[in-house]
């Protein structure tokens, strides 16, 4: 199972593979991760609740819609509260694995957030309808809840690659170590002075659990840059190193 950041680059990779290859391999689960959570979910839509294997997902714009909707329904103004506020707020529980159930409110706007966000939940759950959150904590709440679900994935997935590691959020962390649980065959590539997507949830320190979850595990440095001028990399390196908690 080969997890690359993006939809360009999946098919970039796939295009070399069967180029090198001269053809399509047999097994191989090449894509991001919501679109590998998308596929787990259709196919294992009977074990979910309040979903069919027909269910859609909302994009952003949908998402907005939904959020105004729960706005109205629980007669608060949408002016006060903006939406996208509150679907950042929404957004970044569910990538810690925060259920609208499981929220803790400690201010205001917080409370708000946990009202919206159990509303929000409703409304999707009726139009059979999740948001690119619910692909990765469904997923990884489907394994969680059901062991033997999770142990026919880890026996199909026994050798997992992923790209850009550093931009993985907590959901996806979790979703990789209950696959690789069975066999440790992972690779990652990935550097914390890069990481980018901390709107996203991603967070750097995944890295770091990495080392201390497969102690074991061999790293290969690639120290040899490609694209940047000498006058960037000083400049990078400059600000990089008063990092004290890098690798």
């Amino acid at each position: 199972c080969a997890l690359p950041i993006s939809n360009k680059a999946a098919r970039e990779m796939n295009h070399r593979i069967e180029t090198m290859l001269d053809g399509r391999p047999r097994g191989l689960t090449m894509g991001t991760f919501h679109a590998i959570c998308a596929r787990i979910l259709r196919r294992e839509a009977e074990h979910l609740p309040y979903y069919t294997k027909d269910y859609v997902i909302f994009d952003t714009s949908d998402q907005q819609q939904v959020v105004k909707q729960a706005l109205k329904d629980l007669n608060l103004d949408d002016k006060k509260f903006p939406p996208p506020k509150l679907l950042n707020g929404i957004s970044r529980a569910k990538n810690e694995l925060i259920t609208a159930e499981k929220y803790q409110a400690a201010t205001y706007i917080a409370e708000i957030t946990h009202r919206v966000y159990g509303r929000y939940q409703e409304i999707l759950h009726t139009n059979n309808a999740m948001d690119f959150d619910d692909l990765l904590m469904n997923s990884v709440l489907l394994f969680q809840e059901r062991p033997d679900i999770l142990q026919q994935y880890q026996q199909r997935y026994q050798h997992i690659l992923v790209d850009e590691f550093q931009d993985t959020n907590t959901a996806q962390y979790a979703l990789l170590t209950r696959l690789a649980a069975a066999h440790h065959n992972i690779l990652v590539v990935g550097d914390s002075d890069q990481s980018i997507y901390k709107w996203r949830g991603a967070d750097y320190r995944n890295i770091q659990r990495f080392r201390e979850a497969y102690p074991a595990a061999q790293m290969v440095l690639l120290e040899q840059n490609y694209r940047s001028t000498q006058l960037i990399l000083d400049a990078a390196k400059a600000v990089i190193k008063r990092n004290k908690n890098r690798v």
